[in-house]
């Protein structure tokens, strides 16, 4: 008895639903591999924000109250040099993330924009690594 392969044919179209079903799986998981990194970008950021105000609010209550207070008030002489404006409305994150941004020294962020170090140091990794990844796109 043998078989031959017009009797077998039923094999080959099974295997070929399988193969579609699979790619079409394939397909769905892409895709929803491709929304979840969406939405972890889009929460990255939102927490981003909050830790650099969070920063920035620790930075304010690390300041003694009398220089606070003073420090509105308080005229700068005429030998120190003006401290230099925030570039962004007011915002020295925001200036500092546009400095960072243009491949500017952690160093030069922290003297111009009034960070510190270590915040400076974050902000130009950050910046260096949209870079890079916008290169590897």
């Amino acid at each position: 008895m043998s078989m031959t392969w017009l009797q077998m044919s039923w094999v080959h179209e099974i295997s070929q639903a399988a193969l579609a079903a699979a790619v079409v799986t394939l397909g769905v998981v892409i895709l929803l591999e491709l929304r979840s990194i969406k939405l972890l970008r889009r929460a990255m950021d939102a927490h981003l924000g909050r830790v650099f105000e969070q920063l920035d609010l620790l930075r304010f209550e690390r300041q003694p109250i009398e220089a606070r207070s003073s420090f509105a008030s308080q005229a700068l002489p005429l030998a120190s040099p003006p401290a230099p404006a925030p570039l962004n409305g007011g915002n020295a994150y925001a200036a500092a993330a546009a400095l960072a941004s243009t491949g500017m020294r952690a160093e030069d962020i922290a003297q111009r924009c009034g960070l510190a170090a270590g915040e400076a140091r974050l902000l130009a990794s950050l910046a260096a690594a949209r870079v890079s990844r916008r290169h590897d796109a």
